[in-house]
């Protein structure tokens, strides 16, 4: 470490990683960036080393173990890439889970998940299942353990009003709903793909063609293709797939809940 420097360490879902700044200032920012749920531990041989550091030349270096991630002369971009690295690191790493990139609430004691890359509008169908009285799991990530159980990545929802792309972080409290706490079993996985007027009419999505697509979404597919297969493969042994358009996230969001209640259109 350099004369005068500071560190932090911290486990995530099982992974270990320290943070490193030269200033006590610098490295309460890069705290801030860390993945939800991280909790801190002891720095000395907590993993993988994050350092942000100045360059001597008015800028600053964000070094990632052995090689510069990145160098900017604001330390606010660096600072948003590290959190956004920190993530893919823990969902990498994490030995006995997978995360999907994927909405989820729970509903009647089981998940009901929503796969989907930034910009697809999990986050607002996730809002709209919450407020009709689903337990928020998670706006971003379907935490997904060996058995096929989806755990809470419960962090604030992060909302987009349209037309921008600057994120507002909105609790589930907000929403007048509540967090889950427990792993849930998936009853259903929803591919739906937002379009201006369409009516929520699903069709059936076999469970191998279901687990194809959702590789796209897991974030540890190219390290552990395997085990990321395996894994998503016990979860749909209890899950169904339905594809299909979505119109406004509200109305979509009564068709789900009245039809996995049986009492809407056979899902």
């Amino acid at each position: 470490m350099r004369a005068g420097g500071c560190s932090a360490g911290y486990t995530a879902f099982g992974v270990r990683f320290r943070l490193r700044a030269e200033r006590g200032e610098m490295l309460n920012a890069m705290r801030a960036r860390v993945p939800y749920g991280a909790e801190q531990c002891a720095a000395a041989g907590s993993g993988s080393e994050f350092a942000l550091l100045g360059t001597g030349e008015d800028g600053y270096r964000l070094i990632e173990g052995s090689h510069v991630a990145g160098e900017s002369a604001q330390p606010c971009v660096l600072l948003d890439q590290l959190g956004r690295d920190l993530m893919v690191h823990v969902a990498n790493c994490a030995p006995d889970l997978v995360f999907v990139h994927a909405g989820v609430v729970g509903w009647r004691g089981r998940a009901l998940l929503l796969p989907g890359s930034s910009f697809a509008g999990k986050t607002t169908l996730v809002a709209a299942l919450v407020r009709l009285g689903a337990l928020y799991y998670s706006d971003e990530y379907a935490v997904v353990d060996r058995c096929g159980l989806v755990h809470p990545y419960a962090r604030d929802l992060q909302a987009r009003e349209e037309g921008r792309v600057e994120q507002v972080p909105l609790t589930a409290a907000e929403l007048d709903g509540a967090t889950g706490e427990a792993p849930l079993a998936v009853s259903h996985v929803i591919f739906a793909e937002y379009a201006v007027g369409a009516r929520w009419k699903p069709g059936s999505v076999s469970a191998g063609e279901a687990v194809l697509e959702m590789m796209r979404h897991a974030i540890a597919v190219q390290r552990t293709p395997g085990r990321v297969m395996a894994t998503l493969a016990t979860m749909m042994e209890r899950a169904s797939a339905l594809r299909g358009l979505r119109g406004e996230a509200s109305e979509t969001a009564r068709a789900l809940l009245s039809a996995l209640d049986g009492t809407g259109e056979a899902a």
